[in-house]
């Protein structure tokens, strides 16, 4: 984020050698004459922060609306049937087809990360994106409430009560690092080594499809996306860089995989 700076030496001088008042304190920006500029630059961030989190709740929205969407969209007439449920259109495609889901998910994000700073199309980018994952990622609500259907799942409603638990999870992380202000930038390496483990493990499971695997990723990757929004969130709020969409970006994607592996675990048998 851009702070403005308070810029030295612009008082107005009377005589070439004569100093300015107080010259320890305001005259260098940190006295009482600084208080107004302090007042405007927290203002400023806290109006930052409020655009930030306000885009990043209009995304999961989206998300919500591109799953309801795959959900929905021709369910009624649908050619597959998976024990007698109909399977929509979409949700079949993409549960289908792992590696186009693959190649759109990562194509979306990283299209969207490259207009972040484009005005206007950096908005619809984002919102595209989170349409587009939430068509992606139907099949997982599909198969955890359809799993949840035989009584055989931890939760009842693993969707609902992964959809709670991962905003309580992500409001209580987030939170504690705008309230503390903790730096917690430090951690960032070994959250890069844990993305990629975590990464080449699901990759490898699509072909292994087992299910011990399966819930220790997301155990694993609950804890490293937990660790995603402290730092984050901590990089948004000491970053210079007052890019409010691709903060937004990235808070979001944090949310989703919170939510999907919280999903995985409470959409699993007893």
């Amino acid at each position: 984020m851009n702070y403005p700076q308070q810029p030295w030496g612009q008082q107005n001088y009377q005589q070439p050698n004569q100093y300015p008042q107080n010259q320890g304190q305001a005259g260098w920006g940190w006295g009482p004459a600084a208080a107004p500029q302090a007042i405007e630059t927290g203002a400023e961030r806290l109006a930052f922060l409020r655009k930030v989190y306000a885009l990043f709740a209009a995304s999961v929205v989206v998300s919500g609306i591109g799953a309801l969407i795959a959900l929905n969209f021709g369910a009624t007439s649908a050619a597959v049937m998976y024990h007698g449920v109909p399977i929509p259109p979409l949700v079949h495609f993409f549960g289908t087809s792992p590696i186009i889901s693959i190649i759109v998910m990562f194509g979306v994000v990283f299209g969207a990360s490259a207009l972040r700073r484009v005005q206007v199309v950096n908005v619809l980018a984002l919102f595209g994106m989170a349409l587009i994952l939430g068509l992606v990622f139907a099949p997982n609500l599909f198969i955890a409430q359809l799993a949840a259907s035989t009584g055989s799942t931890v939760s009842a409603n693993p969707v609902r009560d992964a959809f709670i638990l991962a905003s309580l999870m992500f409001g209580g992380l987030t939170g504690y690092v705008v309230i503390s202000k903790r730096d917690f930038s430090y951690i960032g390496g070994f959250l890069s080594m844990g993305f990629f483990v975590i990464f080449g493990a699901a990759l490898l499971n699509i072909f292994l499809g087992s299910q011990v695997l399966s819930l220790a990723i997301a155990s694993v990757g609950l804890i490293l996306f937990g660790g995603y929004v402290l730092y984050d969130t901590s990089r948004i709020l000491k970053s210079e860089d007052r890019d409010a969409v691709g903060g937004a970006l990235t808070l979001y994607l944090d949310f989703l995989n919170i939510f999907l592996f919280i999903l995985r675990l409470l959409g699993s048998r007893r």
